[in-house]
């Protein structure tokens, strides 16, 4: 099957890209356009002329809409030159209602949307929700903000490409803890809250080895201890992070205050590195996982300490968790697998 898929270029994250890998490896034609690439390209000699005369608010701002009326009439030309059996847009919060509704008509076959983050952020999401075939969702209580649209969204759970993240090699440096992720109390629309840092902090002042790579630590008060942990502010590709997760005993699971029930990327691939896990709790896991028996949990910042000492004396249950986590994300929760929900899902429905 002919199909185009449409996702975000992110500079922390390949999410486009594995899902392409994941509909090539059930046999389909895949055409890729990421959006938003032109935003991560460096600004030339001219670019810091006009935002020196315009100055830097109206440049940027200027930028990003340049950027996403290029983003739409490239996706649009991709479409009708490709003449898709199948459309997927991964969130997608560049294309204009307008965009959505030509890609229909430009598709011989369903249009389908996965969102990974609340798409109420989102008003072209939500102004285009009515317009795709199949609307899914990486956490399922945002579905009611569907509602008002007529938007009947179900929930698909995300998944990892177990080769992105598979070898055997570790970083020299061993530790007991690592974390790699942005702070995200202070990142852009999204709603300040801090129980990222205070998770985290709590482990900085537990006595135990901390690793933190990410952004915005390095921004927090001088009174945090977990500034003392971090490492640098990026630490990318996949296998080099990967490399860093079999380093440390343990591999610390915070999720974004977003995800209310689903789990987050981060919970498929820490497992497929071959690294133990501890994960705050998600309703959703238990219809993925065996919760303490493939990967292992914790409440919140008043229990993660408790249960990260509790696993650092006990390297078997480590070892079985580890083994388990790996077997069940190769067998259940690759992007083939996915892809193929996905698919089957839209057919059936």
């Amino acid at each position: 099957m002919r199909v185009l898929l449409i996702g975000p270029q992110w500079d922390t994250g390949q999410w486009t890209e594995y899902c392409a890998l994941g509909l090539e490896a059930g046999g389909h034609e895949v055409r890729t356009f990421r959006y938003s690439r032109s935003l991560e390209r460096p600004v030339g000699l001219w670019g810091r002329i006009q935002r020196r005369l315009i100055g830097p608010d109206r440049f940027e701002i200027g930028r990003v809409f340049d950027a996403a009326r290029a983003d739409n009439l490239a996706a649009l030309s991709l479409a009708e030159e490709h003449r898709p059996e199948f459309t997927l847009v991964l969130k997608g919060e560049v294309l204009l209602p307008e965009s959505v509704e030509r890609l229909r008509n430009l598709t011989n076959g369903p249009v389908v949307q996965w969102c990974g983050d609340d798409p109420s952020w989102f008003p072209n999401i939500i102004g285009a929700a009515h317009l795709y075939d199949r609307f899914y969702l990486a956490d399922p209580t945002y579905a009611p903000g569907l509602d008002p649209r007529g938007v009947r969204a179900e929930f698909l759970p995300h998944a990892v490409d177990p080769a992105s993240w598979a070898g055997d090699d570790a970083d020299d440096e061993s530790t007991d803890v690592i974390f790699v992720g942005d702070a995200r109390h202070n990142m852009g629309h999204l709603p300040a809250n801090r129980s990222r840092v205070d998770i985290l902090e709590a482990v900085a002042r537990s006595g135990v080895t901390l690793a933190v790579w990410g952004r915005g630590w390095e921004k927090l008060e001088s009174s945090y201890r977990v500034r003392d942990a971090h490492r640098g502010l990026t630490l990318l590709p996949a296998a080099a992070v990967a490399r860093a997760y079999r380093g440390a005993k343990i591999v610390l699971n915070v999720h974004h205050a977003q995800m209310r029930q689903g789990p987050n990327m981060r919970t498929f691939e820490i497992p497929a590195a071959g690294a133990f896990q501890l994960t705050d709790y998600k309703a959703q896991m238990d219809d993925l996982f065996e919760v303490g028996t493939e990967l292992a949990v914790y409440k919140d910042a008043s229990d993660v300490t408790e249960a990260i000492h509790r696993y650092l004396n006990d390297e078997a249950a480590r070892r079985a968790i580890t083994l388990a986590g790996k077997r069940r994300v190769e067998r259940d929760h690759t992007y083939a697998v996915r892809m193929r929900q996905l698919i089957n899902g839209t057919r059936d429905g």
